[in-house]
C-alpha cells in the first residue's frame, strides 16, 4: 500500500466544526472515512478528464 499527498485545494472542502461543538470519536471518524472518499473521487474524476478530455456528465 502507499500514499501520496496532493496539495491542490478540492472542489468540496470538509466542513469546520463551530468553536462550541465537540464530536465524538465515531463521528470525527465518520466524518474522516467521507473526506477521504470524496477526495479519492475527485481525484478519480480529474485522472478521467486527464485521459480522455472531456466531462462524461454533460
Amino acid at each position: 500500500m502507499s500514499a501520496i499527498t496532493f496539495t491542490h485545494k478540492t472542489f468540496a472542502p470538509a466542513p469546520k466544526a463551530a468553536a462550541g461543538q465537540k464530536k465524538g470519536f465515531f463521528a470525527r471518524l465518520l466524518d474522516a472515512i467521507v473526506a477521504s472518499r470524496m477526495e479519492q473521487a475527485e481525484r478519480e474524476y480529474a485522472r478521467y478528464l486527464e485521459l480522455h478530455g472531456h466531462d462524461p456528465v454533460v
